[in-house]
């Protein structure tokens, strides 16, 4: 397994290393933020991760030349590496085979559709997870097959590691019991069944903790049925994107099924034709067949939960476990009769599929290319015109942001409605920064005012009207805006613009309160940073600890490498000398 561990860290980095340095996007800045700040709420350990990775930004960032996002995505490269070598190790501990793990864990590690869930920042959560899930599930088949207790409490550990880190983590008690069915003859299904179910219960309360007071606006923006409906358009999609995915984007562009239609139909009988290849390959060759049943049962939460986003490619990350798994089958029963074409021909697709993945993550380098590929493949989508709109802007394209704003208000009524609300405020926002650039105050301030009117706790559209405020000399005025937009989302730009509105409203009182609170803002950053940051005389200490212990973990990886081919040899040799000796 620490060989395996020693390839996922070398070929991630190498295949991840296209798109290292992009930018934040879209939710990143939002969740980053969070994980700086207590009350993480059902995530705790997912934002954990993120908090403990700022202390080493914070630590190490002073010394090293790269940006902020850098640091996250090394962290998420890292996750994804011990995700699949926890996947090796199930395979191996289920079906005592090495080269059967190394491609199932392989092809989880290269396969493009994992791209989201790793250079997407914030979607940590989810590779974060099936980590969890995957060492659980390993830890459980290693208990059943050697029967040593002490494994029983890992098997504990992890699932609720998974469980803290994302809600869909409570389909693991169904997940563990199909594999003590299919691997371990049920011979002690009766029993675990008891188990599972009262871990099941342990692993349910932060899914309905996370649900709680906002489920009905969630979970019910849609008719169950409907949603219900959708789901064999998008599994059908969902079985092209996990093969060999041509075209991939952040957003799809994807309405609910309504009616059944001849489509419809035919898509279901393929996701049924699925289930049911799958149900026959349990009796016949049993590893295929658990690697697609396996698809289904960790994508089950979001089949059965309406979702806001019918469709998004971060959900594949854990399921996709079963395609790799299924596919480590195929390349079993093949190599029983054709072993060193089946393996190169391994080889091969593992290559080309890190080699596409690397392609897919060079293409998050550029925040304004990466939105107009969206926008050309799904020209009338108003979340995806919004963001592009918003990224002009942050560039200077004033006019250009201007007129993919106005776009978006023309297809606002193709928000779902979920995030109608929020779709109509960012472009009401956006438009009012527009105006606002081009000096049309009056404009900017009407579409200012609709946003609050949209959402009127919404900090960022109270302070779009304190600025136009500004801009107009209504001071008095902004300064009651920019109050709202402190009380709704205090930091450093909120109190610096109330003090400023208010000093120019001869508001003494609000100005020197504005003034106290951003001293005590820049006070609390500068503490921060001094008792995370390496102190001026120490880095280069500092670079010389990074130095060594780099060079210690390439030694660590080359002497494990290297004792691995050792007992190779040795057991071949050993195998060749016991074979003459018969002779």
């Amino acid at each position: 397994m620490r060989v395996f561990f020693v390839f996922a860290i070398t070929a991630g980095l190498l295949i991840y290393s296209t798109g290292l340095t992009a930018p934040l996007h879209l939710d990143d800045p939002n969740v980053l933020r969070i994980a700086e700040t207590v009350g993480w709420g059902t995530r705790a350990l997912g934002y954990a991760s993120f908090w403990l990775n700022r202390q080493i930004l914070l630590f190490i960032g002073s010394v090293l030349p790269w940006r902020e996002a850098f640091y996250y995505r090394l962290g998420n490269v890292f996750i994804h590496a011990l995700a699949a070598t926890a996947l090796f190790w199930l395979v191996r501990e289920i079906t005592q085979r090495w080269l059967t793990a190394a491609v199932a864990g392989a092809l989880f590690l290269v396969h493009p559709i994992q791209t989201q869930a790793v250079t997407y920042i914030s979607q940590r959560f989810e590779s974060q997870a099936a980590m969890f899930m995957f060492l659980s599930a390993a830890a459980f088949a290693r208990f059943r097959r050697t029967n040593t207790r002490l494994w029983i409490p890992a098997v504990v550990v992890f699932a609720i590691g998974a469980a803290l880190t994302k809600e869909t983590a409570v389909v693991l008690p169904l997940w563990l019991l199909f594999i003590e069915f299919v691997f371990f003859e049920g011979t002690q299904l009766r029993k675990l069944v008891v188990y599972m179910a009262g871990l099941g219960l342990l692993l349910v309360v932060p899914a309905l903790r996370a649900f709680q007071g906002s489920g009905q606006i969630t979970l019910g923006w849609i008719a169950w049925d409907q949603y219900l409906l959708t789901q064999g358009p998008v599994l059908t999609k969902y079985f092209e994107l996990a093969t060999w995915p041509r075209r991939q984007f952040l957003f799809y562009d994807f309405e609910p099924v309504r009616t059944i239609t001849s489509s419809v139909a035919l898509q279901w009988l393929l996701v049924a034709g699925i289930v049911g290849a799958g149900v026959y390959l349990l009796k016949r060759q049993r590893l295929i067949g658990f690697g697609v049943i396996s698809f289904f049962i960790l994508l089950l939460p979001v089949m059965l939960l309406p979702l806001p986003d019918l469709i998004v490619e971060h959900r594949l990350y854990g399921a996709f476990a079963g395609v790799a798994i299924a596919a480590a089958g195929c390349v079993q029963v093949i190599n029983r009769r054709w072993s060193l074409a089946m393996t190169i021909l391994a080889a091969i697709l593992v290559v080309a599929l890190g080699v596409k993945t690397a392609r897919r993550n060079s293409e998050w380098q550029d925040q304004l290319t990466f939105l107009e590929m969206h926008h050309a493949a799904f020209p009338r989508d108003p979340q995806i015109l919004t963001r592009l709109a918003s990224y002009y802007f942050m560039s200077g394209y004033v006019n250009k942001s201007l007129e993919l704003n106005l776009e978006a208000r023309r297809y606002e009524d193709r928000f779902n409605t979920y995030y109608s609300q929020q779709g109509h405020v960012l472009t009401a926002i956006n438009l009012s920064s527009a105006y606002l650039a081009k000096g049309d105050f009056q404009n900017a301030e009407i579409e200012a005012r609709r946003a609050i009117a949209a959402k009127p706790k919404e900090g960022y559209a109270w302070r779009a009207l304190g600025y136009v405020q500004m801009q107009e000399r209504k001071f008095p005025e902004a300064v009651e805006s920019f109050k709202k937009y402190s009380e709704l989302l205090p930091n450093s730009e909120a109190w610096q613009a109330l003090e400023l509105a208010a000093t120019r409203a001869g508001d003494a009182a609000t100005a020197k309160l504005a003034a106290e609170k951003l001293n005590a803002e820049s006070e609390k950053a500068s503490a921060v940073a001094a008792a995370t940051g390496i102190p001026e005389r120490y880095k280069s200490f500092a670079i010389f600890g990074l130095t060594l212990g780099v060079l210690g973990a390439l030694a660590w990886a080359v002497y494990t490498v290297w004792a691995a081919i050792a007992g190779l040899a040795n057991h071949k040799g050993t195998r060749t000398q016991g074979s003459s000796q018969v002779m």
